[in-house]
């Protein structure tokens, strides 16, 4: 079951079954709209149709959101915002550098790598950290795509689905990724699919270097 944090109380609570509803109140701020993609994402895995409007047509695609369409909130919408906006989903204030050079997805990254809700200062340094990460994770996938194929490794599978429906705790998603990463004793066709199948939620285009090595 999907979980998050409700805005009025701090708890996390249940989200009601059914198509998953969203509404971006604020279209403007990348962190809104990334949340708001990663639950478009997620509710697929938990067979959840989604449909979703924004205060107004905004586009990210650079950081792998598709293009958002203005429209008025549908009845039952999940409202992502920020602290100025408010919303039943709010999102952390957070500042990056506004021009920097290199892969856009590192910024994805950077703010995956704290929670949704937490204030987050990313520097120039922690991009390319990011950066460097993804290239790591990136040229792992294209050494396991060299070998057979095997089923996602169940432990980090579900592992990561869990952390992801518990309140979308992206930084464990990803500790567990990075884990996997390391992890010798799953056969590398496994680590592939799982890594592949966490990929259709976190949207970091892991798979970019398989086939050039």
């Amino acid at each position: 079951m999907l979980r998050l944090r409700e805005a009025r109380t701090g708890q996390v609570v249940g989200v009601r079954s059914g198509p998953l509803r969203l509404y971006v109140q604020v279209p403007g701020d990348l962190r809104v709209c990334l949340t708001a993609d990663l639950l478009r994402r997620l509710a697929p895995r938990l067979r959840r149709p989604t449909l979703s409007t924004a205060a107004q047509d905004a586009d990210h695609t650079p950081w792998n959101i598709p293009p958002l369409d203005a429209g008025d909130p549908l009845p039952g919408a999940l409202s992502v915002g920020n602290v100025t906006s408010g919303g039943d989903v709010v999102c952390g204030p957070w500042t990056a550098p506004s021009d920097v050079p290199g892969d856009p997805l590192a910024l994805r990254l950077a703010l995956f790598a704290r929670h949704y809700a937490d204030e987050v200062e990313i520097t120039p340094d922690d991009l390319a950290v990011h950066a460097g990460t993804l290239d790591r994770w990136r040229r792992a996938l294209a050494r396991w795509a060299t070998e057979p194929s095997k089923a996602p490794a169940p432990a980090y599978a579900e592992g990561t689905l869990a952390a992801l429906c518990d309140d979308l705790d992206t930084p464990a998603a990803l500790t567990l990724l990075d884990r996997l990463t390391e992890d010798v004793t799953i056969p590398p066709g496994a680590r592939l699919e799982t890594a592949l199948q966490l990929d259709q939620i976190l949207a970091l285009d892991l798979p970019r270097a398989i086939g050039t090595l």
